[in-house]
């Protein structure tokens, strides 16, 4: 996973052929269910749905193989990473959609487990959508330590996994607005692994649990990105709790 800007690789052809043509007639789109978290706001926007027990039984296998010792340790071999771990609570993971508008602002994921001594260690990040044009944006933008420019689009390709490892300099995103019609939708599934705490505290870390970790996603704009107050005072709210609709008023 020696890689630029950080850590990561790209796997095409990610499941077999045939099991990932059953969870993609299985994925479940009806984003009007109360399964699913919807997150609607200037800085993203996208639906997740965590709750294991309503997914397809092909998609609860998935998860049930992501957290298997045997695929632990083929992760923990390919990343370098050791201790690693499943995180039995699925924070964040699961499945995603994100439709037309669709976004996610440039950011780095939370450190520290909202439930237990835990560290965020590794993301999969599987793409779900087939026939996806890459004029309607939607790839997961890997920059700079520094923000200051994008080294990697990963583009949404059936089937294709992109691993990369969560720190101090994984800034990740899929900022530009997604333009695909209204009966399509960026599909994928998230699943990451945790460990030990591993990074140091640190007081300039915002966290909403005085731990000196990063305990929510910190956001940021790119480079040429017009400034906008509103987007700013929404980035300070984010790192220490969700948005809400009183926020936005």
């Amino acid at each position: 996973m020696n890689a630029e800007p950080f850590e990561h690789i790209i796997i095409p052809n990610f499941l077999n052929a045939e099991y990932a043509e059953e969870i993609y007639n299985n994925f479940p789109c009806d984003i009007t269910n109360n399964i699913w978290y919807e997150y609607k706001n200037p800085i993203e926007y996208k639906y997740a749905n965590d709750k294991i027990y309503s997914m397809p039984l092909c998609i609860k296998k998935l998860f049930n193989l992501l957290s298997s010792r045997e695929i632990i340790y083929n992760f923990s071999k390919l990343s370098g990473i050791e201790n690693l771990e499943y995180d039995p609570y699925l924070h964040g993971a699961g499945l995603h959609i994100h439709p037309t508008g669709g976004k996610l602002d440039m950011h780095l994921d939370y450190e520290k487990h909202p439930f237990f001594d835990k560290e965020r260690r590794l993301n999969i990040i599987l793409y779900m959508s087939k026939d996806w044009k890459e004029e309607w944006n939607g790839e997961t933008q890997l920059w700079d330590k520094n923000m200051e420019k994008c080294i990697v689009k990963s583009h949404v390709k059936f089937n294709t996994a992109i691993i990369f490892k969560t720190n101090e300099i994984s800034w990740h995103g899929l900022p530009e607005p997604i333009t695909c019609p209204e009966n399509v939708l960026r599909k994928s599934i998230a699943y990451y692994y945790i460990s030990p705490i591993f990074s140091k505290s640190s007081d300039d870390k915002i966290g909403n649990d005085g731990s000196g970790f990063r305990t929510k996603a910190t956001f940021t704009k790119r480079p040429d990105d017009p400034y906008d107050e509103l987007k700013e005072k929404l980035y300070k709210i984010r790192s220490l709790r969700l948005i809400t609709k009183e926020d936005l008023k």
